[in-house]
């Protein structure tokens, strides 16, 4: 089980869901579970809730593979298959922000 800290969670981590628009109604994750991921929806945030249902997209045996990573990656960056892919690159500032709280989580 990964170590994840709940506080760089709400600072760094769910910020970069919410300027993705990962919250957001309708087909995305604020809008109802969509595959394995429900996110509380912009107008109503629980951290607590958002935090375990991020924390369940994080792989212990292999942190660069885990779905909240390769999810919204590009395909030509190393993603998997997801309608949106709101990180270009594993050099987006965003993606190197949730990339740092996965790795720190599994390796404590």
């Amino acid at each position: 089980m990964p170590n994840l800290d709940f506080a760089t969670f709400v600072s760094s981590v769910e910020p970069v869901f919410a300027r993705r628009g990962c919250d957001a109604g309708g087909d995305c994750h604020g809008g109802g579970i969509r595959g394995t991921l429900a996110l509380s929806p912009a107008g109503a945030k629980d951290a607590a809730f958002d935090f375990e249902q991020v924390s369940r997209q994080v792989s212990v045996s292999d942190p660069d593979q885990s779905p909240i990573l390769t999810r919204p990656l590009a395909i030509d960056a190393g993603g998997t298959p997801h309608p949106d892919k709101p990180f270009a690159s594993t050099a987006d500032s965003d993606f190197v922000s949730v990339r740092a709280w996965v790795r720190a989580g599994v390796t404590q």
